[in-house]
C-alpha cells in the first residue's frame, strides 16, 4: 500500500539545499509526486507530496527531519494513508489584474467558494508598471470546476464579477506541461 507524506519546509534554503533534499528523497526510494517552491528574499518555502511504501516513507521522514534540523528549516509533516476519491472536475487557469487597492484575491476566492470550485494554487503579485503612478495587483489561480457545473454560466458570472470590479480577467482550460 502506498503512503503519502506532505512536507512543508521554510527557511534559508538555496538551490543546492533543494537538490540535496530531492536526492535524499530519491535515496529512500520514494517519489516526489508534486512540489512547489517559492523564494522570498533569502528564505524559501517548499511544499512536497512524497509517495512510497510505508517503511520507505517512514525512513524518508526521519532523513528529512535530520536535514531540516541541520539546515535550520521549519518543517511540518502530514501523513496521508488513504487518497480521497474526487469528483470529476475541469481544470482551469484564471488570471486577473487590477488596481492594487482592490483585493482581487479575496473577492475572487469568495466567488469560487460560493460556486463550489476548488483551488489548487493561488498566487498574487503587486507591481508598478512603467510610466504609471498606480500599483497593480496580478492574480493567477489554478482551479477545478466541478464537471456537473454549467461552464457557460460559470464563465458569464465570473466575467460579470470582474467587470463590476473593473478587472481584466481571463479563464482558460489548463494546459498540461
Amino acid at each position: 500500500m502506498q503512503t503519502q507524506l506532505i512536507v512543508n519546509l521554510f527557511g534559508p534554503m538555496g538551490t543546492a539545499h533543494l537538490a540535496d533534499l530531492l536526492a535524499l528523497i530519491q535515496q529512500q526510494q520514494c517519489h516526489a509526486l508534486d512540489s512547489h517552491m517559492l523564494a522570498f528574499e533569502q528564505r524559501m518555502v517548499l511544499a512536497l507530496r512524497i509517495s512510497g511504501n510505508w517503511d520507505r516513507v517512514t525512513r524518508a521522514e526521519s532523513v528529512l527531519r535530520e536535514f531540516a534540523q541541520r539546515a535550520g528549516l521549519d518543517m511540518h509533516i502530514h501523513h496521508e494513508q488513504k487518497i480521497a476519491e474526487r469528483e470529476a472536475v475541469l481544470p482551469y487557469v484564471v488570471d486577473a489584474i487590477g488596481l492594487a487597492s482592490a483585493d482581487i484575491a479575496a473577492v475572487i476566492t469568495r466567488f469560487f467558494a460560493q460556486q463550489k470550485v476548488g483551488m489548487r494554487e493561488l498566487s498574487t503579485r503587486t507591481y508598478r508598471p512603467a510610466r504609471s503612478s498606480e500599483r497593480l495587483i496580478q492574480m493567477r489561480a489554478q482551479i477545478d470546476i466541478p464537471a456537473r457545473c454549467h461552464l457557460g454560466q460559470f464563465k458569464s458570472d465570473f466575467f460579470d464579477l470582474c467587470d463590476n470590479l473593473n478587472l481584466d480577467a481571463a479563464i482558460e482550460p489548463e494546459r498540461s506541461f
